[in-house]
């Protein structure tokens, strides 16, 4: 990681080792969506009490160090809020389940409070050790509720789903533990398989920082 020379105005843009995968693939990159991000910007440096008065008041932000961008991203931040969605929650039954047999469906239905009605992002950390119900080893799936199965594995683990609302970028975390099973030959930490087809933790392809924040592409 280093920073950039903000005396002048810089871009700098990187493929991911997501956005590498594709093209080592065959794949092309026709960039159709992007995502902006303004998790570098501390916003408590806002000054309101700047004698200079108002046109001063984001000075420090405006000439704060940018981060250099870098290749090992999955996820980007907003520290953006919609003050229509203030005090709203994401709500789950339960964020930790603990020593679930093979095999086992855990079912996920979010609701937030406090918002519209809304779809969500689910991201499973680790396929070897549960995946969607009926969706292979796709690591994301968007909709409204989802169907977990604990899979079958030599060796008692744990991975992370997290739940994010498409809308309001609420985030829940939940864990899940699953037993060994003795039959098994399934090693959860071995490499997990990997569709280039299905969309993954919603993984950048690349990164491009300048003035104000970061974009995902």
């Amino acid at each position: 990681m280093g920073f950039l020379d903000n005396s002048s105005i810089t871009v700098d843009a990187i493929l991911t080792k997501r956005g590498r995968e594709i093209l080592a693939a065959g794949g092309d990159l026709n960039i159709t969506k992007f995502a902006l991000s303004d998790e570098e910007i501390d916003y408590t440096l806002y000054d309101v009490t700047h004698p200079n008065g108002t046109d001063s008041y984001g000075a420090v932000i405006e000439n704060m160090s940018l981060l250099e961008a870098t290749p090992n991203r999955t996820t980007f931040r907003s520290f953006l809020v919609n003050e229509s969605q203030a005090g709203a929650t994401l709500n789950v039954d339960s964020t930790n389940y603990a020593n679930v047999d093979e095999g086992t469906d855990i079912a996920i239905s979010p609701n937030t409070v406090g918002s519209p009605a809304e779809n969500y992002i689910f991201t499973i950390g680790n396929t070897n050790i549960v995946r969607f119900n009926g969706q292979g080893a796709t690591k994301t799936f968007v909709g409204s509720s989802i169907t977990l199965r604990a899979q079958s594995i030599n060796a008692a683990a744990t991975t992370d789903i997290t739940v994010q609302g498409q809308n309001s970028g609420l985030v829940q975390t939940i864990t899940v533990s699953v037993k060994a099973d003795a039959a098994s030959t399934t090693d959860p930490l071995q490499k997990q398989q990997r569709n280039l087809e299905s969309p993954e933790a919603g993984a950048p392809a690349g990164v491009i920082t300048g003035p104000g924040g970061s974009i995902s592409y």
